[in-house]
């Protein structure tokens, strides 16, 4: 439920930078950028395409790179470079030489994807003719795989349904795994369920089988691997809401990173103010009936502050650590010091206790950060920073 609930309202703060009806055609040689309700991109010859709005399809093809997200995504196109997608809906048709990130609540993958696929969803589908490339990681609430992949594929899932052909070695880790009787695996297959894998009599398996439960192996880990899965999703919505933030509101993310650099106790003090006080407006709020809506609503905004506060956080400290003069960067210096941060937290995530902790308090502060500067900004001004 927390994953589905943290994919949800990615799709919800794409739909908040919505501004206008938009169709978009192009040929010639040169990044493509659009934004709108409804944004059609059929490219030639683009170099990079960028495109969000509550229904975006990106048809043709690309140089380099493909960014689209918006509540209902359609890819049908082939790039020499990678895709990056995010949305309510997502579909992916068509050929991506280079690697894949993907998010959002329902995702269908049909497409040839060159080097490894990441994605995130409530629902994952991938189609019988869909290929994909070594050491690509699935990660949702129910999986269904009825195409390829090359060598160490994963697949963590509340429930996991395989009929596909794994070419190398495979990795299942849920609450149900089902092999079908389609099923084939040419090397070892490892499978971490807390219940007992449905494996068809008529399925494939050339390498070794092994089978261990979930609770168990946890517990063998000391809790230092447990819950990657769900790690995934997050450090996935977290890197592809950064993106979209870097990309298309560039100047909300350079005022919450200098908001963290110049007034840091500022900001971990509205992060607590924010993390108590919702839930306490909230309590408040429900007691009366015509409360009760306000009270809902006020408690949905909540994981989409945390994820809002999580980005910044790693959009901060990233810059704070590796931009010590705290120089401007361009956009693809900035994206490579989000996903340093990403990779950092992620990391830290793996320390038993002292890890967890300092990410919570970390995210505290990029909440408050994060909170302040969309005040500043509703209020028509900047955060100036202090020596």
């Amino acid at each position: 439920m927390r994953s589905r609930k943290v994919i949800s309202f990615i799709s919800i703060v794409l739909i908040t930078w919505i501004v206008a009806f938009s169709i978009l055609l192009a040929t010639e040689e040169e990044d493509i950028r659009a934004s709108g309700a409804r944004i059609k991109i059929i490219a030639g010859n683009a170099v990079n395409i960028y495109a969000a709005g509550a229904r975006v399809t990106v048809e043709g093809k690309a140089k380099q790179d493909i960014w689209a997200a918006g509540a209902l995504v359609d890819i049908d196109a082939e790039t020499n470079g990678d895709l990056y997608a995010a949305g309510s809906r997502v579909n992916v048709k068509g050929k991506v030489t280079g690697k894949a990130r993907v998010a959002g609540a329902e995702l269908k993958i049909d497409a040839e994807i060159g080097k490894a696929l990441n994605a995130a969803g409530a629902t994952i589908e991938i189609s019988e003719s869909a290929k994909l490339a070594d050491n690509s990681s699935l990660a949702g609430a129910l999986i269904e795989f009825r195409g390829s992949a090359e060598d160490n594929l994963n697949l963590y899932g509340d429930e996991v349904v395989f009929s596909g052909h794994a070419f190398g070695s495979v990795n299942f880790e849920g609450r149900k795994v089902h092999l079908t009787e389609n099923a084939r695996v040419e090397g070892n297959l490892t499978i971490r369920s807390s219940e007992k894998a449905d494996i068809s009599p008529s399925a494939t398996i050339a390498g070794e089988l092994i089978q261990t439960n979930i609770l168990d192996s946890m517990k063998e880990d000391k809790g230092v691997f447990a819950g990657h899965g769900f790690a995934l999703i997050i450090s996935a919505s977290v890197f592809i809401l950064g993106l979209i933030l870097v990309i298309f509101e560039r100047g909300f993310v350079e005022q919450g990173i200098s908001m963290l650099r110049s007034q840091p106790f500022s900001s971990l003090l509205w992060g607590l103010v924010v993390f108590f006080g919702i839930p306490i407006f909230v309590v408040v709020a429900m007691v009366t009936i015509v409360g009760i809506p306000i009270g809902v609503a006020a408690l949905l905004t909540m994981p989409f502050l945390l994820l809002l506060g999580y980005t910044v956080a790693a959009l901060g400290v990233s810059d704070w650590l590796l931009n010590r003069s705290g120089k401007f960067k361009e956009t693809g210096q900035r994206l490579l010091l989000l996903a340093a941060g990403v990779a950092m937290f992620a990391i830290l995530r793996l320390v038993p206790f002292l890890g967890s902790f300092l990410i919570f308090l970390t995210v505290l502060f990029g909440l408050g950060a994060a909170v302040v500067t969309i005040g500043s900004r509703l209020r028509g001004r900047s955060v100036e920073a202090t020596a």
